[in-house]
This record gives C-alpha cells, sequence and structure tokens, in this order.
C-alpha cells in the first residue's frame, strides 16, 4: 500500500527543512572562515540578522594593483537556499564605526548605480537564471561579491545595457497596465491613458485640464493624465524625485514640478541606456514634508517590434515569404499558429471541412468555432490574436488534382501537407519531385507513436528517410454512425509533430542548404520488441 498523501507531504516537509539546515550550516562554516562574525549584540548597529565581515579585492584594470577593502553585511533568509543571501555594502563612515578601525584610502564605498537593488543591495545573480542556485556554495557566493566589487570600482567596463528600472522602486498602487507606443517627439506632451479591458491603461489623445471649484479656480490635471518626458541617456537608475528632475533637466524638472503640483500623478519617463531605448512609467505620490515619492507603475510597450522580438532571429527574414497549409486540422491549424508567431508573411490555408465537437479535443479552435469551415475560422482567429503580425488568408477548397498540387506548390515558398490523407499527400509529393515546388509532409503515426516530417525535394546528396516501423494497429474506435475510424492520437503528440513541422519549415524558409531530407522522432515508452 502507498504512503497517504498527507504522510509523503510531511515528509517532504522534513525533507525541505534539513536540506535548508545543511546549507546553512555549510554557509555558516564558509563565512566564519573568510572572518565573518555573526551580528549580535557584542557588534555595534546589528540586528542580528546576518554577518558581517570585511572584503578585500583588487580592482579590474588597477595599474597599482592597490588591495581594497569594503565591509558588508550578509543578510540570510530563512529559506536559503531556495532564496540568495542579501549582501548589503557600507559605507565609510559607518564601516569605521563598526570595526573601530581606520581604514584610509584603502576603503572602497561603492555607488549607487544601476547594480544595487532598491534595498541597496549588491545585484550579483541574474533572476532569470532558474537552472542552478550559485549562492548554495559560500565559497563562491564571496567570490561573485568581491568580484562585484572589483568591477564596480573599474565602472562596469563590459556592462550590459539591462532596462528594467522599474526594480529600484516600489510598486505603485495602481495595477493596471500602461500600454504606450512610439514616443519619438512626445517630450513635455501630456495625454491621456484610457482604461480598457483586461485591466489596461492605453494612452491615446492629449489630455486637458479641468477647473477645481469656481470658474476661476486652479486648472488641474486629471488622474488619468500621463506625462511625456525624455530623458536621453541615463547614467544611473531612477531611485527619487532628484533623480527623476536630474534626469530630464532643469527646464523640464520645473515644469514637471509645476504639473504635479496642480494634480500631475503619472509620467512616462523614456531614456537609453547603452544606447538602447526604453521606458519607466512612475506614479507621483506625495510624500512627507511636502516631497514627492516615486512608485513604479506596471508599463509595456504596444508595438509591432516588441512582438517580433519573441518571434525569433528568423523573423526579419520571414516577413516576406509565404507558406500554404494544406489542411487546417488539428496539426495543421497548431502548424499555421506557430509560423504566424514566427513572423512569416503570408499565411495561406486550404481546407473543405467544417469544425466539429470531437475535433476541438486536439484542433486549436475551441467551441466557439463548432460548425465554421477550419481554415477560415482558423485565419480569424490568428488575425484576432497577433493583428500586427503576418497576412493570413484561407480557402474553403480540396486538393482534388495534380494541377492542383502544381499550382498551389508554384505560388508558395514552402508547401505544408497536414492533411492525413494518402491522395493528397502522394500527389503533393509527385508534383514536388517534378520540381513545382518545396513540399513539407507532416504526419502522427500509430495514433502517437511517432511524428514524421518529409522534405520534397530533398537537397542534393541527401537521401529520402526509410519508411516507418510501426506497431500493430490499435483496435479502430467509431463515433457514433457510420463514421470512419477516430484517431485517438493523444493531443500532446499533434503539438509535437506540428512543432517539428514548424521548425524545419523555418528551416526551408532562412538557410534550406541545412534542412534534413526528414525527421521521425519515436513518442510512445514502448519497448523495442513490441
Amino acid at each position: 500500500m502507498s504512503e497517504p498523501t498527507g504522510d509523503r507531504a510531511d515528509a517532504a516537509v522534513e525533507q525541505l527543512r534539513l536540506t535548508r539546515v545543511d546549507a546553512h550550516d555549510d554557509l555558516v562554516d564558509a563565512l566564519a572562515r573568510a572572518g565573518f562574525k555573526r551580528c549580535d549584540d557584542t557588534l555595534p548597529d546589528c540586528d542580528g540578522r546576518g554577518w558581517r565581515g570585511t572584503l578585500t579585492f583588487t580592482a579590474d584594470g588597477d595599474t597599482q594593483s592597490r588591495q581594497r577593502a569594503t565591509v558588508v553585511d550578509i543578510v540570510v533568509s530563512e529559506e536559503y537556499p531556495f532564496r540568495s543571501p542579501r549582501i548589503h555594502p557600507g559605507n565609510r563612515v559607518w564601516a569605521e564605526t563598526v570595526t573601530r578601525k581606520s581604514f584610509g584610502d584603502e576603503y572602497y564605498e561603492p555607488g549607487q548605480g544601476w547594480h544595487r537593488d532598491a534595498d541597496l543591495a549588491m545585484c550579483l545573480f541574474d533572476d532569470a537564471d532558474h537552472t542552478r542556485l550559485p549562492w548554495a556554495d559560500g565559497d563562491a557566493l564571496l567570490q561573485q561579491a568581491t568580484a562585484w566589487l572589483a568591477a564596480d570600482a573599474a565602472g562596469w567596463a563590459d556592462d550590459a545595457p539591462a532596462l528594467d528600472l522599474d526594480r529600484y522602486l516600489d510598486p505603485a498602487a495602481e495595477k493596471r497596465v500602461l500600454l504606450y507606443g512610439p514616443l519619438d517627439g512626445l517630450d513635455g506632451a501630456v495625454l491621456r491613458s484610457h482604461a480598457q479591458r483586461n485591466g489596461v491603461l492605453r494612452l491615446t489623445g492629449p489630455a486637458g485640464q479641468h477647473r477645481s471649484g469656481r470658474k476661476s479656480g486652479t486648472r488641474r490635471w486629471g488622474p488619468d493624465a500621463v506625462w511625456i518626458a525624455a530623458a536621453g541617456e541615463l547614467a544611473g537608475p531612477i531611485r527619487d524625485w532628484q533623480d527623476l528632475c536630474a534626469a530630464v533637466g532643469p527646464e523640464r524638472a520645473e515644469a514637471l514640478t509645476r504639473a504635479q503640483r496642480v494634480g500631475l500623478q503619472r509620467v512616462l519617463l523614456s531614456y537609453t541606456r547603452r544606447g538602447v531605448p526604453a521606458a519607466l512609467a512612475l506614479e507621483l505620490a506625495p510624500g512627507p514634508d511636502r516631497t514627492v515619492e516615486l512608485r513604479a507603475l506596471p508599463s509595456a510597450p504596444d508595438d509591432n517590434a516588441t512582438r517580433a522580438i519573441r518571434a525569433g532571429r528568423e523573423a526579419a527574414d520571414l516577413g516576406t515569404r509565404r507558406v500554404a497549409i494544406i489542411g487546417a486540422g488539428a496539426i495543421g491549424s497548431v502548424v499555421a499558429d506557430l509560423l504566424h508567431r514566427s513572423g512569416v508573411g503570408q499565411v495561406h490555408l486550404i481546407d473543405a471541412d467544417r469544425l466539429l465537437p470531437g475535433n476541438t479535443t486536439r484542433h486549436l479552435l475551441g467551441e466557439a468555432a463548432v460548425g465554421l469551415p477550419k481554415a477560415p475560422a482558423v485565419a480569424d482567429t490568428l488575425r484576432a490574436a497577433r493583428p500586427m503580425h503576418g497576412q493570413v488568408t484561407a480557402q474553403v477548397a480540396a486538393l482534388r488534382t495534380a494541377k492542383d498540387a502544381a499550382d498551389f506548390l508554384g505560388a508558395c515558398d514552402v508547401v505544408v501537407d497536414a492533411t492525413a490523407d494518402s491522395t493528397a499527400t502522394a500527389m503533393l509529393t509527385a508534383a514536388a519531385a517534378a520540381g513545382a515546388g518545396q513540399l513539407l509532409a507532416v504526419a502522427v503515426l500509430g495514433d502517437g507513436h511517432a511524428v514524421r516530417v518529409d522534405r520534397t525535394p530533398t537537397a542534393d546528396g541527401q537521401q529520402p528517410l526509410p519508411e516507418p516501423q510501426l506497431p500493430p494497429p490499435s483496435p479502430t474506435v467509431y463515433e457514433a454512425g457510420c463514421g470512419s475510424p477516430v484517431s485517438t492520437t493523444p493531443p500532446w503528440a499533434v503539438w509535437e509533430a506540428a512543432a517539428i513541422a514548424a521548425r524545419h519549415t523555418v528551416g526551408l524558409l532562412t538557410d534550406p542548404d541545412s534542412v534534413p531530407a526528414g525527421e521521425e522522432r519515436r513518442l510512445t515508452f514502448l519497448g523495442d520488441d513490441q
């Protein structure tokens, strides 16, 4: 009998606790070897949350090889090693106070630039690196911190243009996302943010002021007004109101201050870092003693270039290419979706069938499309999902003659055969072999036993793939009535076949000499003798 679920969960929690204890003990050993001391009542200005010590280093590129020193506090979370420690470097006055030592010119006080987080801890690790826990090794953690100090002292000569300025600020109370288009030529403009569905604010036309109180009252900005300001190349992150005013320059800062005093609550700051453009949306809130506090508003660019970045490196080349997909069923619909996402300029779908209820299990389309012709329904779905991407057209037709096959191949850069129809595939293959155009046939074999793509014609010197070796047919499944047998291919096999077909299609469009004659991938876990 298997162990009850509750007992397994309790055992797992205990094992994780022991893992954290062991990792913490290893870190403590490494810190102790490096001369760090526990922050407790015996150390001045310490709240008992971590460890304090001195890191020594030589600045990168320092021809005199001078030894520098920085006192740091390391705060270790209870979730360590599943959460990285926070390392806070101190300034010279603080360091000499807490250590009761005079450092002289050897002390290095880090700047408050790009490589420090909102709490001024060192930014040591890439948050996107989910493959390892580099800080789990105490010696490696200290080495990374020492290397950080050396790079900071040298001015970060090889610094990457990271653009996430909102990491240096607390989040705004507003949770809706502000979407903006190109900001060129809008410096000093005040635009209106229009609330839309799905928690979106979209910049529209100019915003207007309204009078408060009587007709002679002060003209004020409403809460939907967004001031557009251009800062140019930033020397450091925006952490407070003074940083913002310095970034926009004295003239803009004066105008911005006046606008804030008459109700302005939002600013969209365009800037560059190492020549790369970006923007930061800010919420202005009144602080103590008539100060202004900044909060980071959720924001995102809304343009085709932003979408194209995520389409892949080949997107620019694909924008001028045309692909026809014959068969807009389960595989064909997903292939069309992937190619449209990837930036193919023209996707043309050909299919004569309608979407039936049973199709929705594996098809890109859902219940709302039941009864519609597959090809135009898929085309409508792709256009609605990504209106700024390439053109999608559809044709309600079946492949009936060899001339049809040759015409489709001749009109496109690549034709994808996703018909699962042996007659259609034979006509398309024969026409492609005769020189009509480039064909890529895709299919799921043996109800999900394997997936396969075949290229016709193959590149010079390539041999076609051998015939597939399939398991014996499984019992045939029929729907009600006298219909054809129904494939029991699982949905995940369809998606895998479509992904392989899309990859080969992109290869044929961008670098055909690198694309093999085909690919067959076995998906089941049956033994070789079955």
